[in-house]
């Protein structure tokens, strides 16, 4: 599954990681792609790379350890 991160933070700083099918998935001007990966837990490790605070999404990555 390909992953994305979205680029733009919420009001409380925090950026959502996505998944590729997610109703929720940012515009592609206001998202950036992790990479595709056998799981959520690997794509939220490597979307903690680029910003310092990434929480799953809880519609797509609800299975994530988080």
């Amino acid at each position: 599954m390909k992953y994305y991160v979205n680029t733009e933070a919420r009001d409380d700083g925090t950026h959502v990681m996505h998944a590729e099918t997610c109703q929720f998935l940012p515009n592609a001007d206001k998202r950036k792609a992790l990479g595709d990966y056998a799981n959520c837990d690997t794509g939220l490790k490597h979307a903690r790379d680029a910003f310092d605070t990434v929480t799953p999404c809880n519609t797509c990555c609800s299975d994530c350890s988080g």
